[in-house]
């Protein structure tokens, strides 16, 4: 029964997909490269420490690579605001990296809590074995597809730190050994949002909160790298 409530809600999903994509190859869109702007005055900054500072945890090199250290926690991201977009990037883990290292790409990002590092918006995450799951943090929306697995689903009220979460887990574990390069492709449409792992669907929601919002780098514990972040977007 579980196999079959999966086949049918990928299948939505491959759906759902295709009926965006065919409408974004009508639509014109922006693209732009959020790697452009490698003066970290260009972007905003927010940690859990508050003397700290950006160019301690987050550096641009001379070939467009992003480098987070991981600590303090805290999140680097975007001044524009996006609603619906197609954002491609790519990250790597350092080969030392503890089981409890994290990070993740925050979408939407709509408001920023005084008592946690942690925005309302959506985050993909990218922890190592958890790497493909969908959070919504402070209640940001985030309701499970029609005939999605109830093992994929979870809502809990996690305080200060992350408000009500809303998350849904990944279908499958496609990421690559740390020290080697992931590829990231994310589609928000309206209440759509579907990730792409390494070229595979891994996860989906189909009535997201519908926001303009940041896109976000989060540092919250081991040094990742993040290359060739293109945005492509709707006016």
């Amino acid at each position: 029964m579980k196999k079959n409530f999966l086949s049918l809600s990928c299948f939505c999903a491959f759906c759902a997909i295709l009926t965006t994509a065919t409408a974004w190859g009508q639509t014109n869109y922006e693209q732009v490269n959020l790697f452009s702007k490698t003066d970290l005055s260009q972007w905003d900054f927010h940690s859990d420490q508050s003397d700290a500072k950006v160019n301690e945890v987050y550096s641009f090199s001379d070939n467009g690579i992003l480098t987070c250290k991981g600590k303090p926690f805290g999140w680097l991201g975007t001044k524009e605001e996006y609603k619906n977009f197609k954002l491609s990037v790519e990250y790597r883990w350092s080969e030392n990296i503890k089981p409890t290292t994290n990070s993740g790409i925050f979408l939407r990002i709509n408001n920023q809590p005084e008592k946690t590092f942690l925005p309302r918006g959506v985050e993909i995450q990218l922890a190592p074995k958890r790497a493909g799951d969908l959070y919504g943090f402070h209640g940001m929306k985030l309701p499970a597809p029609e005939n999605a697995a109830k093992d994929r689903i979870s809502t809990r009220d996690g305080g200060e730190k992350f408000g009500h979460v809303n998350g849904l887990k990944k279908i499958a574990d496609l990421e690559k050994e740390a020290g080697q390069w992931n590829s990231l492709d994310i589609l928000c449409d309206n209440g759509l949002i579907v990730v792409v792992f390494n070229g595979k669907i891994v996860n989906w929601a189909t009535d997201a909160e519908q926001i303009a919002g940041k896109i976000g780098f989060q540092s919250e514990g081991g040094q990742v790298e993040f290359r060739n972040a293109i945005i492509h977007y709707r006016r």
